[in-house]
């Protein structure tokens, strides 16, 4: 008889959560912008901030998602590809600028009109016109960044980039060259595996990765946008605590929710805007998903088609969580 009880309440429970996730209501909102290209969202769990980047107004920003305030300061080195945090010091980032990686000191609540930073290291020295795109740091601390070749009317010259792994020695090691449009990575949360996406792929990559030491090997496809009729490239990612990836897809109007296991689409979130550029798990709960977009290169009868082109949403009620984001270690 307890059995039976406790496979009934088993049940019941079981019912109750599937009808508690097919009635959740899904929250799709704008809540700041518009930015040019917006891009690089990091959560930074401690402050509760979100940093972001607009790469082609050359600036980072911070925005507080309980109190509405937004800051920026203009990088004058270039266009900035990625910001990240800097570990034990508070105020610090590293970010990439044209092909110098550097860093600033900001309290995130100033407009600084034109910031000085301080440059760490430089990368493809050997190459002419890329500058850093995506990045993120792995659970050591490393920075894994990627460059993009030059671009012309968004068509980007193919194999001109290099993925890098820098550390606190700060001497960049290519990891992956050539490649095209460096862009959006992700560790999941058994932090074996890195998935990678070089953008006019149209495929995530998946690799082996050693955490200690920081090594990939065995790459392979786990999701192939064309195979699975897909609209858009594939620009930034994130990842859940279930291991499914969440793909951004710029010219696509929308998030992929895929299984990389499987490779099987789970869900395609919409938005109001076509060039949907990267995404990230954010809020207290880590249960906000963070996706910005870009309105570069847009004529005003496009804008007036979509106000809310390149303006960072948050989606709410996917009824998944995400990781914390690393903080680079110098």
């Amino acid at each position: 008889m307890r059995n039976i009880i406790y496979n009934i309440l088993l049940v019941g429970l079981c019912l109750a959560f599937v009808h508690g996730r097919r009635t959740r209501r899904l929250e799709i909102k704008p809540i700041v912008g518009r930015f040019e290209h917006s891009e690089e969202p990091h959560w930074d769990h401690q402050s509760q901030k979100l940093y972001f980047v607009d790469i082609e107004a050359q600036k980072i920003c911070r925005f507080g998602p309980a109190t509405k305030q937004l800051a920026c300061v203009y990088i004058p080195n270039g266009p900035v590809g990625m910001v990240i945090p800097v570990a034990g010091e508070p105020g610090t980032l590293v970010f990439g600028t044209r092909t110098d990686l550097a860093k600033i000191s900001w309290d995130g609540t100033s407009n600084i009109t034109r910031a000085d930073p301080e440059i760490l290291t430089v990368v493809d020295r050997d190459r002419n016109g890329t500058r850093w795109n995506d990045g993120k740091a792995d659970s050591s601390g490393r920075l894994w960044a990627g460059t993009i070749g030059p671009e012309v009317n968004e068509v980007v010259v193919p194999n001109q980039a290099s993925f890098y792994r820098i550390g606190s020695d700060l001497v960049p090691k290519r990891e992956l060259s050539p490649v095209t449009n460096s862009n959006g990575l992700a560790w999941n949360l058994q932090d074996d595996t890195l998935y990678y996406i070089d953008t006019p792929t149209r495929k995530v990559a998946a690799f082996d990765y050693e955490p200690i030491n920081g090594t990939l090997s065995n790459k392979r496809i786990v999701f192939d946008l064309q195979k699975s009729n897909v609209s858009g490239l594939p620009d930034g990612m994130t990842i859940d605590r279930n291991g499914n990836i969440w793909v951004a897809l710029y010219n696509g109007g929308g998030v992929a929710n895929v299984d990389p296991s499987t490779g099987k689409v789970i869900r395609i979130i919409k938005l109001p805007v076509q060039k949907v550029t990267s995404c990230a798990f954010g809020g207290p709960l880590l249960d906000t998903l963070f996706v910005t977009t870009s309105s570069r290169g847009m004529t005003p009868e496009q804008l007036n088609e979509e106000p809310h082109a390149g303006y960072v949403f948050a989606v709410k009620g996917l009824g998944v969580q995400g990781l914390v984001a690393n903080s680079f270690k110098m």
